[in-house]
């Protein structure tokens, strides 16, 4: 979308908090706004599909503490989709997987106009989740229990593997690729065949074991020293949830540790556990991922209302995500927020960003 009077529009624009700056509007679709995003976070805003209320993609300025918000609907004029789920950065381009449209948007990462769409076909399989690249390939792990590959160079699905039930998320160690598979569509039966990471080899994409764990697992994450950790999610009522460590010769082990959001840095597991009796009974523990200790306790000053994610960045700067509070309840339908603290745990700044924001990854 080209801006009629874009001249006009310049002091406009200057005035506005906006987390970007103007680029040429020759590469912007017709009615869109130019921008330009440099260093900062992508938020990625579920949205609440049941309350017809679509996705969308924030983006927090780490260098003018700004945060704008809806900006990929800005940049292209249309919507995300519905249910945005992740995203990542591979070379000059933002791979978004938005699960219930069934595409992958991959954008350019500084103007976030969009590049192309990817629909993956049946046989591709449907619904993304995860999405985590090694450097060379996308990776998107499906709901209906595949992960799909994606050529960076050609922007397109080259190639498919089964793996279990309603995968979620994953992580690259030594090599491969570890999937989560939750079987979260199968709660009635207790998550029967949900209780096992497959391992995919990442040179010849198949997956060569299932490696059992404990009920639901749903995140992953790997830390400096190859070890896979696994967030089991238990049933929410009789078995609790709990994180399982796999090394690298695949021996699964119950560390006992409770969370209810995860994420590794080097060999340090900055943990967020929520037992839903208000923000003061929320837990934030830093733990060893190599003998399971815990290394800190409390590793943010100002708790948030109520978590619903978790980023940390190389140089140990924490990234919340929350829901707000109404009526004493996490509302699902109203914007969230995310919360910035330094890498000793001191308060930044508080950023109001869409509906739904959980995951979040980083623009260097």
């Amino acid at each position: 979308m080209k801006m009629k009077e874009q001249f006009k529009m310049w002091a406009f624009l200057l005035a506005l908090p906006l987390a970007f700056a103007a680029c040429d509007d020759d590469d912007t679709p017709d009615g869109g706004m130019p921008v330009t995003a440099e260093k900062g976070v992508f938020v990625f805003n579920a949205g609440n599909q049941g309350s017809s209320i679509e996705g969308s993609l924030s983006f927090i300025d780490r260098k003018n503490g700004t945060v704008t918000n809806d900006a990929f609907k800005s940049v292209n004029g249309r919507s995300l989709g519905s249910t945005v789920q992740d995203g990542v950065v591979l070379g000059n381009n933002l791979y978004i997987a938005v699960s219930e449209s069934n595409t992958i948007e991959v954008v350019d990462k500084n103007t976030l106009v969009s590049i192309v769409q990817i629909k993956p076909d049946e046989e591709q399989g449907s619904q993304p989740r995860d999405i985590v690249t090694d450097g060379k390939y996308v990776y998107v792990s499906m709901y209906s229990g595949h992960v799909s590959r994606i050529n960076s160079e050609t922007n397109r699905i080259d190639k498919t593997v089964k793996v279990g039930p309603n995968p979620e998320e994953m992580a690259i160690a030594n090599n491969f690729l570890y999937v989560a598979n939750s079987d979260g569509l199968n709660y009635e039966a207790d998550y029967a065949n949900g209780k096992s990471v497959s391992k995919v080899s990442l040179s010849s994409f198949e997956e060569e074991a299932k490696i059992a764990v404990g009920m639901n697992p749903t995140k992953v994450a790997a830390d400096a020293s190859g070890n896979i950790l696994v967030l089991c999610t238990g049933n929410y009522a009789t078995i609790a949830a709990s994180i399982w460590r796999i090394n690298s010769v695949d021996e699964a082990e119950d560390l006992g540790i409770s969370a209810s959001f995860m994420v590794a840095q080097e060999n340090s597991l900055y943990t967020v556990y929520d037992a839903y009796a208000g923000a003061d009974a929320v837990k934030y523990t830093v733990y060893n991922t190599l003998t399971g200790a815990v290394e800190k306790e409390n590793f943010v000053s100002v708790p948030v209302d109520s978590p619903a994610g978790i980023a940390v960045d190389s140089k140990g700067n924490i990234f919340i995500t929350s829901y707000n509070l109404v009526g004493g309840f996490a509302s699902y339908n109203t914007p969230g927020y995310v919360n910035e603290y330094s890498s000793d745990g001191t308060f930044v700044k508080k950023y109001d960003v869409g509906v739904g924001a959980v995951y979040m990854t980083f623009l260097n």
